[in-house]
């Protein structure tokens, strides 16, 4: 006689299953109930430390252990009772851990030492006895704590102050127009050897954003006791294109090798920044009476031309004369010409454009030189009571010009040629539209 057999139900076999799988995990750890005190360790390594960074008794060693989420906050009193944070409501998942502690907290402060406000980023604590606290909370549930005694002797408590630290203009113009706000100084006394220095850049809309500022090698290094200085241009002269123009936070901040940090802050704006560039329109020059790529003349006569510069950039581009339409005789070049007409803002002017017509047995480079537009072309502005002229941006500027060929030429003398010349910086156009002259004798 045959049996019917009754096979377990579905939610008993389900049961079965879950209660199997609980029994695996918790065999191979994977399943903790964290059971019992929320904070399970606490401790410092050391009862007593001298933080100074001599490799002595500079650090000692905080370990503690949670047995479920929780803020944690580790912090210092003094005998007066106040209270020092080297960690506050710190978010920590459960788990051991270990940091070290070099007498340092980090709690910011803003002071005034005499030269402008200063920010205390971090500083070693004055000698003495301490209480320390660790805390851990549950965002809504158990705290706990755990509390010891350490003692500080001998520690390096003096701050690596940017004593006198001086940002001039604080209206800067990088875009190599030679003029004073072209560039900027910054200056500062550090009081004590550190481990790190940094000067930057900051945009405050963007925090993160840094251009960072190195100083020029000199006798005292970067990181030594001493007065420093830097000469800031934006990057222009390694033709990088400088910040965007704006208002920036010039940041200085120095740390010392046992913990104290100082920040300071000043305020630097940029207007017209970029790297200037222009150039003589379709690379010619009208030369005239120029045929088959040369021109004849008899002595007396004039060597006439006419020009086009542009302004190819995002920044104003300055000038000097003489003007457009100035006649030069063959022995003068703008330095005489400037001296006999007592116009000396017609000599050398670094950051200055001009167009410049050379040849090939001259002993000055480009002794005939204009303004690159009319004063009609350009903008005039008043700085430091002298008239600057500038050729905006997208611009153009007519430059015409002769030269009275009124003495032999040099034997060998053939070819001539024009150029744009950035004064004390780079011709940035040179041997444009290159012709013959032949000079003939009546």
């Amino acid at each position: 006689m045959l049996r019917k057999h009754h096979l377990p139900s579905r939610d008993l076999l389900l049961a079965l299953f879950l209660g199997l799988l609980l029994v695996t995990l918790a065999g191979c750890g994977q399943l903790d109930f964290k059971a019992g005190p929320l904070l399970a360790s606490a401790a410092f390594s050391k009862n007593e430390l001298s933080p100074n960074a001599d490799g002595e008794d500079d650090v000692a060693e905080i370990t503690y252990s949670l047995r479920r989420a929780a803020n944690v906050s580790i912090y210092f009193e003094n005998a007066e009772g106040k209270r020092f944070y080297f960690r506050e409501n710190r978010r920590r998942a459960p788990g051991a851990y270990s940091v070290l502690w070099g007498g340092v907290v980090d709690q910011t402060e803003v002071v005034d030492f005499g030269y402008g406000p200063v920010e205390i980023l971090s500083r070693v604590l004055p000698d003495g006895t301490y209480r320390w606290v660790i805390e851990a909370a549950e965002p809504q549930g158990e705290a706990a704590s755990a509390e010891g005694q350490i003692r500080l002797t001998g520690g390096d408590t003096l701050l690596p102050e940017l004593q006198n630290f001086t940002v001039l203009p604080a209206v800067f113009r990088p875009n190599q127009d030679g003029l004073a706000d072209d560039r900027v100084a910054i200056g500062y006394y550090l009081t004590k050897e550190v481990a790190s220095i940094a000067l930057f850049l900051r945009d405050p809309a963007r925090p993160d954003s840094r251009f960072f500022i190195a100083e020029a090698p000199g006798l005292v290094k970067p990181t030594e006791r001493g007065y420093h200085d830097y000469s800031y241009d934006g990057g222009v002269d390694l033709n990088a294109e400088p910040p965007a123009d704006g208002t920036y936070e010039l940041v200085g901040e120095a740390r010392d090798a046992a913990g104290n940090a100082v920040r300071v802050v000043r305020l630097l704006t940029i207007q017209e920044g970029g790297k200037p560039r222009a150039d003589v329109v379709g690379g010619e020059i009208d030369w005239s009476e120029e045929s088959g790529r040369v021109v004849l003349r008899t002595l007396g006569e004039t060597l006439c031309f006419k020009a086009y510069i542009a302004n190819e950039s995002t920044v104003p581009i300055r000038t000097s004369g003489p003007w457009p339409g100035q006649e030069y005789r063959y022995a003068e070049n703008y330095n005489t010409l400037a001296a006999d007409q007592k116009e000396t803002s017609w000599l050398q002017q670094d950051g200055a454009w001009r167009f410049g017509i050379n040849f090939d047995t001259t002993g000055v480079d480009f002794p005939y030189r204009w303004a690159i537009g009319r004063p009609q072309d350009l903008e005039k502005r008043l700085i430091d009571g002298r008239e600057q002229w500038y050729l905006l941006p997208g611009r153009r500027g007519e430059v015409s010009g002769c030269i009275v060929l009124d003495e032999k030429l040099p034997v060998g003398t053939r070819f001539w040629w024009g150029g744009l010349i950035h004064q004390g910086v780079s011709v940035a156009n040179n041997n444009i539209d290159r012709i013959t002259v032949e000079l003939g004798i009546p």
